[in-house]
């Protein structure tokens, strides 16, 4: 039986020629895709990925691949044979796999996971989007995930505010294509949040832009939950800060309790449907920190977004995390791979300490031992003696407690003034 990796929306040396507001991802392009898919299992499995343009032409099938248990396969689509554009993809597998995106453009880039098939659903929420908040904008990219044509709204929500301000509607997507909406088009500027519905199961990338110079990318989610988990925040960390964005998906008002790792605790009230900010520079948490968070709600159903922003025009997003596993997946692992090279943060959510292994695709294993509760580890790939410069692979995490893990990839050698920071969730096995 095959299963099946939705929600990639994949670039080929996209070019536009409509208005800055209107470029997908964003300006800074054109962009290309790569994406690599990781398999979750010891027995390797046979896959097979197509691309489908905005008509849900199945524009290229790549023949059968093997993915060698618990090892990764990488495709870059800039390579493929396939017209200059935007697509979005399907790939399927006889065993369970995960995938990760990225994209890169002339001067930025970013990354997000692809959503399985049991992930997908007829609502998904954004908790962060934007016009022209301190320069950032988004724009949201829906792909429909089922074998016939589904109709899409999204509906946009003021802080504090539970009545959308605006609605847009798009009819008949087909199968298995992408749509974008474009919150350049909204009339005020200002920070927002997002609800989408289809009449089927739908997948969704949020990206944000700001100009040229930077670029995020975050998964949107299909519930939400009463506690959720950011393993990386950071208050003038070498230079990074992070913004930690909590939307409300419940019937009422509710209050946030922001449970920072140093001891520091915020609580803020959140409006229905509506989002709040907590910026690490103003919660209290001491200077030059990096640190972890517990989210929690008094009672309303949430999510959270983590933005991470440093010096250089660096700048990523990821998803907070509704629960964890004592295993989690991370298809992309670099160690200068084409100057870029990656780190794994992963928080313990469990009640007591825990030792928490890394294992590598070539085998190499790492092991940070006694993590407190809600405390984290640090795997930071460079210093990784059993990793050769130019490692292109994937790891799986293990622990004795459950845990969340990020995973941040960065051109560290590269000081140019230019976003070559990307982030995405590690995929948690419960």
């Amino acid at each position: 039986m095959r299963k099946t990796i939705v929600g990639l929306v994949l670039f080929v040396l996209l070019v536009t020629t409509m208005p800055v507001i209107a470029q997908v991802p964003g300006p800074g392009g054109p962009y290309n895709s790569a994406f690599t898919v990781q398999n979750m299992g010891a027995v390797d499995a046979t896959c097979v990925f197509s691309l489908y343009d905005a008509t849900g032409t199945p524009t290229y099938t790549s023949a059968d691949f093997t993915v060698p248990g618990d090892g990764s396969y990488f495709v870059y689509v800039g390579g493929l044979s396939i017209t200059n554009g935007q697509y979005s993809s399907v790939i399927s597998c006889d065993k369970e796999v995960a995938a990760v995106a990225n994209m890169t453009g002339v001067t930025s880039a970013a990354s997000y996971s692809g959503f399985a098939s049991g992930d997908v659903g007829d609502e998904l929420y954004a908790p962060g989007v934007y016009k022209n908040y301190y320069g950032f904008t988004t724009n949201l990219v829906v792909q429909n995930t089922t074998a016939n044509p589904v109709d899409v709204t999204v509906e946009i929500f003021e802080p504090g505010n539970s009545t959308p301000v605006e609605t847009f509607n798009e009819l008949a997507v087909p199968a298995y294509a992408s749509v974008n909406f474009d919150q350049g088009n909204l009339a005020t500027d200002g920070i927002y949040s997002a609800k989408i519905s289809a009449t089927g199961a739908v997948a969704a990338v949020v990206d944000i832009w700001k100009g040229s110079s930077q670029l995020y990318s975050y998964n949107p989610f299909g519930s939400g939950t009463i506690v959720a988990y950011a393993p990386v925040l950071m208050n003038g960390y070498y230079g990074f800060n992070t913004a930690l964005t909590v939307q409300n998906l419940g019937t009422a008002s509710t209050e946030v309790a922001v449970s920072y790792s140093d001891g520091t605790v915020v609580t803020k009230t959140v409006a229905i449907g509506s989002s709040t900010l907590f910026y690490t520079p103003n919660e209290g948490v001491p200077t030059n920190w990096i640190g972890s968070a517990k989210i929690e709600s008094d009672g309303e159903p949430i999510i959270a977004i983590i933005n991470e922003e440093g010096t250089a025009n660096r700048a990523a997003s990821y998803s907070g995390f509704a629960g964890g596993g004592m295993m989690a997946n991370a298809p992309i692992v670099l160690k200068g791979y084409y100057n870029y090279s990656t780190s794994i943060t992963c928080q313990n959510i469990g009640s007591s300490a825990t030792d928490i292994t890394i294992t590598y695709s070539n085998g190499a294993t790492e092991e940070v031992t006694g993590v407190p509760a809600n405390g984290t580890a640090l795997f930071y790939q460079p210093n990784t003696t059993g990793l050769s410069d130019g490692f292109n692979g994937s790891a799986v995490l293990t622990a004795g407690q459950d845990i969340v893990c990020v995973v941040n990839e960065n051109q560290i050698s590269n000081t140019a003034s230019e976003d070559w920071l990307l982030a995405y969730n590690a995929i948690v096995v419960p």
